[in-house]
């Protein structure tokens, strides 16, 4: 037998034990989980979960109604569906996005037929040894530098980060999002997860973030060039970066995804040594 309710404080282990069968997809869901647990304080990485348990407690399916509107999703679809109604049974938490596992992403998405959508993404998903990471030449001969993000470019990394919203995510520019932007740039500064690579000059050239991390995987995201240095090399560089970080960090392996008709990005993982594993899912609703 079976039932859906939701996790409490105690719950960590058998729900990491449960995600960890299913490493690629979901990345953000164990790294919100060993940040800050299982309360739900409305806070950066902070959750409200639901899971389906059997009577001996282990989990067959979980999804999240994140601190940001999103629903995160470990599960298969029919599963899904039902433990996001749980949530939107409680009625007091908006949904902005659907992520997760390609089918359920979709299957849950159905259950949203008024609201429009900002990104209707089918992702390939990516993974990389990090032990077979191919460093492209720019670093290796150091006419390209990478560091961590620092203080100082706050300014210049947010109205990136904007630029990503944009374009990437079909979110609208406007002072919300700016105000959004500088806020999550400037927390993951202070965490050391946002990449730069930078010229002879030290100048900021290309970002990319650790948009999540456990202690052996850290997955990449946030990767932004400006238009007018396209071209370049420069996003395969900060990426190179942010993984070499994550290595000196002790990580064995780093997960990615970007969109099926994202053949620049594509390209750029695939020369990293990144290999295509399957589908992943990104709804961005209106």
């Amino acid at each position: 037998m079976t039932f859906i309710r939701r996790l409490l404080p105690g719950d960590e282990g058998r729900l990491d034990a449960y995600l960890a069968r299913h490493p690629a997809t979901s990345m953000f869901l164990r790294s919100n989980l060993r940040r800050v647990g299982l309360e739900d304080r409305a806070e950066r990485f902070h959750a409200r979960y639901a899971a389906l348990v059997d009577g001996d407690g282990a989990i067959h399916g979980v999804v999240s109604h994140a601190w940001n509107g999103n629903l995160l999703i470990q599960s298969e679809p029919d599963i899904a569906v039902e433990l996001a109604r749980f949530h939107l049974a409680a009625g007091d938490r908006a949904v902005a996005g659907i992520i997760g596992p390609l089918p359920a992403v979709r299957a849950v998405h159905a259950l949203f037929p008024d609201r429009p959508m900002l990104k209707d993404g089918a992702e390939d998903l990516f993974d990389l040894s990090l032990s077979d990471l191919k460093v492209p030449a720019s670093l290796a001969d150091g006419s390209l530098s990478w560091r961590r993000a620092n203080a100082g470019d706050i300014p210049l990394l947010s109205s990136w980060r904007v630029g990503y919203c944009v374009e990437t995510l079909g979110e609208a520019d406007g002072d919300g999002l700016r105000a959004r932007a500088a806020a999550d740039v400037s927390a993951w500064v202070v965490a050391g997860d946002v990449f730069v690579v930078t010229g002879a000059d030290g100048v900021p050239l290309s970002m990319a973030t650790h948009n999540a991390r456990i202690p052996d995987t850290v997955q990449i995201g946030g990767v932004w060039t400006p238009e007018w240095l396209r071209g370049r090399g420069l996003a395969r560089a900060a990426v190179a970066g942010a993984l070499l970080a994550a290595q000196d960090d002790g990580a064995a392996m780093a997960v990615l995804f970007t969109g099926k008709q994202n053949e620049p990005a594509r390209r750029a993982y695939l020369s990293l040594g990144f290999r295509v594993i399957g589908d992943y899912g990104i709804v961005l609703l209106g």
